[in-house]
């Protein structure tokens, strides 16, 4: 089941071999669909043609740049924002969480043991301090939100079954300590309004569960390149964010979706692409960078 599978890499870890990884699941696929095909009298050649172009709707990449699998010139924005609202973006304030803070942050609540101790690299701290997008308002005051950049290592083609198999080369990542036998799917989407059955996040981008997104994605509807699938969301109870925003703990901001579904380099590359923490707050300004520079110092 999906719970064994949810074994969450610990901070700045990350899987080696991922090229292989993807190798040896194109081939286990194959092979699996092949057998299905010919046991139920079709021909191993049509079984890894259909394969085939499953995988090229996965990873489509037309001729001119992506960013966030969205074909263009890349919008890249980020600005500060204090209304809390499906779409803000939390960003950890970097002394508020590091080792010494006068106030102890809510690190449990996103999976960290305790204060991030300042002689690791500042990359590394940088994508396991918290970025946590809303995705629903609660009338009481409660939020539902996803955590970001935080990988299991898991590819959703490894969980064993079909459930799956519509979108086996995407990653499975975790959103958060709440509701860790949930899959839910943060998608772009084209057109004003969300698809049926999912939550409007901001223009362009929704938010449901994967038994409404699975058949949209089938249906073309929806692509996973241009999706993050997650186990598990974070839930802020009744006024609890509102108590962390007033201790400090956040800086919030609006992002562009383009920022936001950013590919980005795995945690261990030396010359990958900027963390999502940073590159939000630096597109911030002011302040927000000054959060930046607490923690990189002489490194910028």
């Amino acid at each position: 089941g999906l719970l064994l599978a949810l074994l969450v890499a610990p901070a700045g870890a990350t899987r080696s071999g991922l090229g292989g990884r993807h190798a040896a699941l194109r081939s286990t696929l194959r092979a699996r669909r092949a057998a299905v095909a010919c046991a139920d009298g079709g021909s191993e050649s049509d079984a890894l043609e259909q394969f085939r172009q499953q995988l090229l709707r996965q990873m489509a990449s037309p001729s001119v740049p992506q960013v966030g699998g969205r074909a263009g010139t890349a919008d890249l924005w980020a600005t500060p924002n204090e209304q809390i609202e499906p779409g803000t973006v939390l960003l950890a304030d970097y002394k508020m969480w590091k080792e010494g803070a006068a106030n102890k942050a809510p690190f449990s609540q996103f999976a960290l043991r305790g204060p991030l101790p300042s002689d690791l690299p500042a990359d590394m701290i940088a994508r396991v301090l918290p970025v946590v997008v809303i995705v629903s308002k609660g009338s009481d005051g409660s939020h539902e939100a996803l955590l970001l950049e935080r990988r299991t290592g898991i590819l959703l083609g490894d969980i064993k079954g079909e459930e799956y198999a519509c979108a086996p080369i995407n990653s499975l990542w975790f959103g958060g300590t709440a509701g860790t036998e949930i899959v839910v799917i943060l998608a772009q989407h084209d057109g004003p309004t969300a698809p049926e059955g999912m939550s409007a996040v901001f223009t362009g981008v929704s938010f449901g569960t994967w038994a409404v997104a699975r058949p949209l994605i089938e249906a073309g509807t929806l692509t996973g390149t241009r999706s993050f699938i997650f186990a598990g969301k974070t839930v802020f109870g009744k006024g609890e964010l509102d108590k962390q925003l007033k201790a400090g703990f956040w800086k919030s901001a609006r992002v562009s979706r383009d920022v936001l579904f950013k590919e980005r380099s795995e945690p261990t590359s030396r010359k990958g692409s900027k963390p999502l923490w940073r590159e939000a707050l630096e597109l911030c300004e002011g302040e927000y960078a000054r959060v930046v520079t607490d923690l990189y110092g002489d490194e910028l």
